[in-house]
């Protein structure tokens, strides 16, 4: 009886220790496991055990508690944002569809200055260079804008001559023809030389010559080669001073052999240009030469540029687009994939709900992406916000709430 009961009492031991063992488990099997950690609130893929800086943007870093809980029949990544979050959020969607897209195989190129668009400007008499009012490359000369004074006695000596047959006629009632005539061919004697209307018409009130005669632009455009300096001496016809007009400008690239493959049929492109983000510049295809350089072969491409606004400087690095199309391929636009650790976008799902998706590209430019597969035409993606939506997602989940599928 007593080894009975002893049996009992040991057994009622260990089936309140498998009951207890059993609930702790079950505790146990439901408990979160809870932490934290930091992200870039742009680029949620980011992920630290500490304080610091976003290795991409350079942002600061947000503290994110994880949790890591059993979600049953949960499959990607899913998250519902309200209609009033996806207006603060600025959250905008677009349709899938078949579109014709032009690739963007860029090539980096350099503005440069059209040759056809130089101007020399060169002294019109023979004299020494008093005063300069243009001394530096690069600044923008309006047209007639004073460019230079000169002594010159050849001038004054016409001058004279101008003046002393002007104070004949004025004595001489009526004027012969012979006065006429030489005052006349006075006149454009001084036109020839350079001599603005209204500088011979201050010649005539005042009638005394000028010691110094001053020269004006007769083009717009920028100063690209200064060769005098005040107090040189100059012959007529002497080049003193360079002028570019920028109403056209070429783009200068080099390329290897392996990239030039395909672009020996395409005649046009477009260049954009970090300084002028919202325009696209048309490019037509001008020249194009293999040359041997160090034992390299080179491609060099030059590229005709309109650029009647003058916005486009030479020295400016700018990206050069073949204009090669591509027809009815599956595309998005570019700010609906995500790159973190493989390229995603967020499809919407139903309603306020949100799926992200795995996607593969291909041939893409500055406005569109091609998506070979993860997509089907019909599906309403995130153009604007998804990063947003990455983040919301990253804060109320966590890390463990991510299914990189």
């Amino acid at each position: 009886m007593q080894i009975d009961m002893k049996q009992f009492i040991i057994s009622t031991i260990l089936l309140s220790i498998l009951i207890l063992t059993g609930c702790k488990n079950g505790q146990e099997s439901h408990q979160e496991t809870s932490g934290s950690y930091y992200t870039c609130p742009m680029h949620p893929s980011v992920a630290s055990e500490t304080p610091g800086s976003c290795p991409v943007c350079n942002m600061s870093l947000i503290k994110v508690e994880k949790k890591e809980t059993d979600h049953a029949g949960m499959q990607g990544n899913i998250i519902t944002i309200d209609k009033h979050k996806q207006a603060l959020a600025g959250i905008e969607t677009d349709t899938v569809r078949k579109r014709n897209i032009l690739s963007s195989s860029v090539i980096l190129g350099t503005v440069a200055i059209n040759e056809e668009q130089v101007k020399t400007i060169s002294s019109r008499a023979k004299g020494r260079i008093d005063e300069l009012f243009v001394r530096n490359t690069g600044v923008y000369l309006q047209k007639g804008r004073p460019l230079y004074s000169i002594y010159s006695e050849q001038l004054q000596t016409d001058e004279k001559e101008y003046l002393s047959v002007l104070e004949k006629a004025k004595t001489t009632i009526p004027i012969s023809k012979l006065t006429s005539d030489l005052l006349s061919a006075g006149k454009n004697k001084l036109t020839l030389w350079g001599l603005t209307e209204k500088q011979i018409s201050e010649l005539e009130t005042s009638g005394k010559t000028n010691s110094l005669i001053t020269f004006y632009s007769p083009e717009a455009g920028y100063v690209s080669e200064v060769n005098i300096n005040e107090g040189m001496y100059v012959e007529e016809g002497s080049p003193l001073v360079k002028i570019t007009s920028l109403n056209e400008v070429w783009v200068e690239a080099q390329l290897y052999p392996n990239e030039i493959s395909g672009l020996e049929e395409i005649k046009t492109f477009q260049v954009f240009a970090d300084s002028n983000p919202g325009e696209v510049y048309k490019g037509t295809l001008v020249y194009s030469n293999p040359v041997i350089e160090e034992g390299k072969r080179i491609y060099l491409l030059k590229i005709r540029v309109n650029n009647s606004a003058g916005k486009l400087i030479p020295g400016t690095l700018v990206s050069v687009v073949p204009e090669k199309s591509f027809t009815n391929v599956l595309a998005v636009p570019k700010s609906a994939v995500l790159l973190e650790k493989m390229k995603t976008v967020w499809v919407l799902a139903h309603d306020n709900t949100f799926e992200q998706r795995m996607v593969e590209t291909g041939v893409q430019n500055k406005q569109w992406i091609e998506i070979t597969s993860g997509l089907k035409p019909g599906d309403i993606v995130v153009t604007e916000g998804a990063y947003l939506i990455s983040s919301e997602f990253i804060l109320k989940s966590g890390a463990g709430q991510r299914h990189d599928h």
